[in-house]
């Protein structure tokens, strides 16, 4: 090596130096502004992190130094101090919580691996910190035996109208939303992710309630002030996650309550294998983003994510993902007792979102595992009535199918509003009427907008790959329409 090129080496090393040490000398200065930048956007948890910051200072320009030695004002700064290590405690607690969904949520969720340099993870964390809501869930696990079930599970399926029926459902006089983890616009007060390991793999029946309001707020709205009261979840992952269906059945078991109104929206099943495929594709750019650049192939294979629309297809039929999913659904199908915590390769689909390419579209099998279920439910052998919405050939006792065209469809649209209320009255006996101004609704379809609108060739799908996706679910089609008694013109 010539002295040229020694001189070089050094330079850039010394370079390399400075910048590691510039970096991690402003950490600090840049976690705190994005703390800032969080508790703007109305984080609760950054928002108390501010707060105990003021509390401190005050507390040190109030008593250090006073030569004060009133009992009332030693009684002040023991107050003072309580209420600051109360602060504290909180905030520790809270950015732990938050600091293990980070971490559950880049490796689990978006199947990635956690950048090796603290600077590396400042991205994603950052957008973690805006989005999650630690101080939120430790309260709500705390009170969930004081909670209420929700009433109406919208179960399915992804990009089906699940947004708009929820939206609906909103609307109605009475309706108290359910909690999401995720502050953001498309989930929040709709889905709480809840059974398919949103909160760090925890499934437990029991704590199913810390989703929803407080039960005095129930009693309260319809006691003292006369109104109605119902609430919803609408996680469209239900529908295919085959471990589900016993964890819904058993919360409500134990809680000696009958089932809830059921419902599962549907499309034509190439379109939804599209609309997914494009969806699952925007949230991967919005990973990239986030500086998230190496794949967790310990958690997933080497393949993943596929590169191609046919290539989904043939992963999510293949041997490993049927394994997957048969093992999967058998996690929680005896009464003993169990951890009820889900493998990290069983979440949120078994072996990854893109296995729901050739999963999602088979709602025959998936409405059946819920009816199979449900049939065994022992507080009730009779399935809830239902009015004006199942046709006379429908097979099914507890799921309500909802296709997309009903959504469209001002009559369609009224009638199953109408019905699922009725569900409900019936379910609880409840007195006061739900669903007072039908006219309430519209017939627009919510799309849900991603970060990044890709609009690549590769997204595309070819003439070969719908015509694959028709013939894959060709089968499922029929046994779909004999099943609900629908005729699906797909």
């Amino acid at each position: 090596m010539c002295q040229n090129e020694v001189v070089a080496f050094d330079r850039r090393k010394r370079f390399v130096t400075l910048k590691f040490v510039v970096d991690y000398a402003t950490l600090p200065y840049r976690l705190s502004e994005q703390i800032v930048v969080a508790a703007r956007s109305g984080q609760l948890l950054p928002r108390f992190s501010l707060a105990f910051i003021l509390q401190l200072l005050l507390h040190l320009v109030a008593f250090n130094g006073s030569k004060s030695t009133t009992q009332s004002w030693e009684r002040l700064q023991h107050v003072s101090l309580f209420l600051m290590c109360l602060a504290g405690i909180t905030n520790i607690c809270g950015y732990v919580l938050l600091i293990l969904l980070y971490k559950h949520s880049v490796e689990k969720i978006f199947n990635r691996k956690l950048p090796s340099t603290l600077i590396g993870c400042l991205p994603s964390f950052s957008v973690h910190l805006e989005l999650l809501k630690p101080l939120e869930i430790i309260f709500r696990y705390a009170t969930a035996r004081f909670r209420v079930l929700p009433d109406i599970l919208v179960l399915g399926e992804v990009r089906c109208g699940t947004t708009t029926l929820c939206q609906y459902l909103s609307s109605i006089d009475g309706c108290e939303p359910p909690f999401c983890l995720w502050k953001h616009p498309e989930l929040d007060h709709k889905e709480t992710f809840y059974f398919v390991g949103h909160y760090l793999g925890r499934v437990d029946p029991f704590q199913y309630r810390m989703c929803f309001p407080l039960a005095i707020v129930k009693w309260f709205r319809q006691r003292v002030c006369g109104k109605p009261f119902f609430t919803f979840d609408g996680c469209a992952q239900y529908l295919t996650h085959p471990a589900v269906p016993q964890l819904i059945a058993k919360a409500y078991r134990d809680a000696g309550q009958p089932p809830p109104v059921l419902v599962a929206c549907v499309r034509n099943p190439v379109d939804q294998a599209v609309s997914w495929w494009r969806y699952e594709n925007n949230a991967m750019l919005w990973g990239d983003e986030m500086g998230l650049s190496q794949w967790n192939t310990a958690l997933r294979t080497r393949s993943y994510p596929p590169l191609s629309l046919s290539e989904a297809l043939s992963f999510s039929a293949s041997s490993s993902v049927e394994h997957a999913y048969n093992q999967t659904e058998n996690l929680f199908a005896t009464e003993e007792k169990c951890s009820y915590v889900l493998p990290p390769w069983s979440l949120t689909w078994p072996m990854g979102q893109l296995t729901g390419i050739g999963r999602n579209g088979r709602y025959a099998s998936n409405i059946k595992r819920y009816e199979t279920v449900f049939s065994k439910f022992s507080i009730t052998s009779e399935p809830i009535r239902r009015v004006e919405m199942v046709p006379a050939g429908s097979k099914l006792s507890y799921v309500n199918v909802v296709p997309l065209e009903f959504l469209q469809n001002d009559p369609q649209l009224e009638r199953t509003m109408a019905s699922l209320m009725s569900q409900i009255i019936y379910r609880r006996s409840n007195k006061h009427p739900l669903l007072k101004n039908p006219d309430c609704f519209r017939n627009e379809i919510h799309r849900n907008a991603s970060n990044n609108d890709v609009k690549a060739d590769f997204l595309k799908p070819t003439k070969v790959e719908l015509k694959q996706l028709g013939q894959f679910f060709s089968k499922e089609s029929d046994d779909l329409a004999t099943m609900t008694g629908f005729s699906v013109d797909w």
